[in-house]
């Protein structure tokens, strides 16, 4: 739960915010903040757990969370937030011993292209404890109908519950610069997967006509590599901003002529609410679920290759003023309808009722 996590961290937040808005008593167990990173928030509401020195982040193995589990009475159900990891597990089995139902969130991560990284440890996990896990689910939380597909392809029969993540909503900011040039940009964790690298290929071929603007941080290797291209291509006017965040990140966002998404694959994508809320369009691909960019007029949802991605960016800097404004109140008000905390929260509420036999089945609900 540190703002260096970037989306699962902040929409799990804002869920449970909006829950215990609701009345709804909920908690959130986590491991400690490491060095370097910042705690999302210090509400009571979540608890960071110790864990021992030799912690290694890739199994989040530690026997504190097992122990705190049973140390909290009285609880109707438990929601684990990510596969492959020990706390999950911990979790699945304390509530299967106690008989308590349990709801499990993909973060995409039944994707086939994610199912590709560390293939062969994954396989092995599914077969010891994860497809257990999965399967003895009282429902099974996804963002969008794609990654639900991906998820019974696999074999899985358990419901599936299409809750997509929340947005807080805020005021349009003030831009950072109000210097009319045209620029297009990049927000999220930098990451092979994320395919930065085609924004400078675009970028090239239209021949700089304003600013590209990279906003976000990740894998150092990957930033230089990044860093590097730019360099190799001969580009000026590219801008690294590093990790951004609060009033500064969208002050950002609204400086944007566009956002652009160009990864293969997102199962949600929180950078596209955030931007379409600032009232900026977006420019994502075909990889993430957002085709609501082309059917509400906020956007332009497109094949995930860099001729495809190169035409939406000249149209979307050919556009006057008053086009792109008018497209992005589109945006703002889809965001403020469908994905708002108080709309998300709200069906968070109904999907507990009904795995704890309290109301009936969510129309959101598959299977």
């Amino acid at each position: 739960m540190s703002l260096t996590h970037g989306g699962p961290a902040y929409s799990t937040y804002q869920t449970v915010k909006g829950l215990n808005g609701l009345g709804v008593d909920t908690q959130i167990l986590t491991r400690q903040i490491l060095g370097g990173e910042t705690p999302i928030s210090t509400e009571p509401f979540i608890h960071y757990l110790p864990v021992p020195p030799f912690y290694y982040e890739r199994w989040g193995y530690a026997t504190v969370f097992p122990k705190t589990l049973s140390s909290i009475p009285d609880v109707d159900v438990y929601h684990i937030q990510e596969l492959w990891q020990y706390p999950g597990y911990a979790a699945g089995r304390y509530a299967r011993k106690n008989s308590r139902p349990y709801v499990v969130t993909l973060r995409g991560g039944m994707y086939p292209e994610a199912m590709k990284h560390s293939s062969w440890i994954k396989k092995i996990s599914l077969l010891l404890y994860e497809r257990r896990l999965l399967q003895k689910a009282a429902c099974t939380h996804v963002t969008c109908t794609e990654e639900m597909e991906h998820y019974w392809a696999l074999g899985f029969t358990n419901p599936v519950a299409v809750i997509p993540n929340p947005l807080e909503p805020c005021e349009v900011a003030k831009p950072l610069w109000a210097d009319g040039k045209k620029r297009i940009g990049y927000l999220g964790r930098l990451h092979p997967r994320k395919r930065v690298e085609r924004l400078l290929e675009i970028w090239k071929r239209l021949k700089e006509p304003g600013e590209l603007l990279i906003m976000g941080n990740g894998d150092p290797d990957y930033v230089a590599f990044l860093k590097k291209e730019v360099e190799r291509l001969q580009l000026s006017d590219v801008r690294f901003s590093g990790w951004v965040s609060g009033i500064e990140k969208n002050r950002l966002l609204v400086s944007l002529t566009c956002l652009v998404v160009p990864s293969d694959f997102e199962n949600f994508g929180m950078i596209v609410p955030e931007a379409l809320l600032q009232e900026v369009p977006v420019i994502a691909s075909t990889g993430s679920p957002w085709k609501e960019l082309e059917t509400e007029r906020c956007g332009w949802w497109v094949k995930n290759d860099v001729d495809s991605l190169t035409v939406a960016v000249r149209e979307a800097l050919s556009l006057d003023k008053e086009d792109l404004q008018t497209m992005g109140k589109r945006g703002r008000r889809l965001v403020k309808d469908k994905y708002s905390i108080d709309v998300v929260s709200r069906q968070m509420e109904q999907l507990y009722a009904w795995v704890t036999g309290q109301g009936d089945k969510p129309e959101f609900v598959y299977d």
